[in-house]
């Protein structure tokens, strides 16, 4: 009788990748009103595929010439690994800045490496029919993103309560925004830092 040859870890991880479940959204942004996958959501989609075909999925805090980063890695019982870094970016000497910053990396970290479609929990969801593509599509741009809450910040139904439920997600739009318009980001964090100092939360 022979053995079996050991499954490559490329083919574990197409296999991986066949097994796992979406993310659902099941988290709210409150004054956008869009959902999103939390951290949460993405490890109870991606850890039991992969875990099951072999990987361990590890994400430790680093620093490089570039900066401070989260890095995920998949690593495989043949010893090949499959890695990426996300890199912070967070308020210096805040540590709750810093640990959103932390947060955010490892569910981008997570996401981007797996490759796990998020979805809406509606009824494709119980049909079990997903459209990544138009779901991804459908979601607001940053920069749109930035004007909603530049006038979120603008109203007056803004309290202190409201301002500290949403600020990771404020945080996490900012970051969106550097991306692809570093002059709206910053309009947006001076209003946000201003609206905070304003309401006395430091």
């Amino acid at each position: 009788m022979t053995d079996k040859l050991p499954i490559s870890s490329l083919t574990a991880f197409a296999v991986a990748q066949a097994q796992m479940g979406s993310a659902f959204k099941n988290a709210e942004n409150p004054f956008l009103k869009t959902k999103y996958a939390d951290l949460t959501a993405i490890q109870n989609a991606v850890y039991p595929a992969f875990h099951a075909n072999g990987f361990a999925i590890m994400q430790s805090p680093g620093k490089d010439e570039f900066g401070p980063f989260v890095e995920t890695i998949f690593a495989h019982v043949s010893g090949d690994k499959y890695s990426g870094k996300v890199y912070l970016e967070y308020k210096a000497n805040d540590m709750q800045s810093l640990g959103g910053a932390i947060t955010y990396a490892r569910r981008y970290g997570l996401a981007s490496i797996s490759g796990v479609p998020i979805e809406d929990d509606d009824g494709n969801a119980a049909t079990g029919r997903y459209s990544s593509a138009s779901s991804y599509m459908s979601q607001p741009s940053p920069s749109s993103r930035g004007i909603k809450f530049l006038k979120f910040l603008e109203g007056d139904m803004v309290t202190e309560e409201r301002l500290r439920t949403v600020e990771d997600e404020a945080k996490e739009v900012i970051r969106g925004i550097k991306l692809v318009n570093k002059g709206l980001a910053e309009k947006v964090e001076l209003a946000f830092e201003a609206k905070k100092t304003e309401l006395g939360i430091m």
